[in-house]
């Protein structure tokens, strides 16, 4: 490959995705021995949990052939938590939020 779009953050990317601009492009060189390296915009890539590269042309050849691509960085855990139980009322029903350490008062009016 000759070019390389990267994207962040796009989990199900289409091609029809691929037409927005990439958070960073590389002009690739020819590289036989593999060890080339591509630096990145640092504050373009914190916080990154899916990665997808696009590789729009190549230096000619009919097929283009991608034999490894090597990351570097640093690895953190994510700590995403996403929503399990969730309840939604149009208006709340005082029956289903019983407290015990609240004893219902009643005031009448005359």
């Amino acid at each position: 490959p000759s070019s390389l779009g990267s994207f962040k953050n796009i989990p199900h990317m289409s091609f029809d995705d691929a037409a927005r601009e990439p958070e960073q492009t590389f002009a690739l060189s020819r590289d036989v021995t593999g060890e080339l390296e591509y630096p990145t915009k640092i504050a373009r890539f914190s916080n990154v949990y899916h990665l997808s590269m696009h590789f729009p042309k190549n230096f000619g050849a009919e097929t283009t052939k991608i034999f490894y691509i090597g990351l570097k960085g640093e690895w953190t855990e994510a700590r995403r938590h996403e929503v399990t139980i969730c309840s939604y009322e149009a208006s709340a029903n005082p029956a289903d939020h019983k407290l015990e350490q609240i004893t219902p008062q009643t005031h009448f009016i005359s």
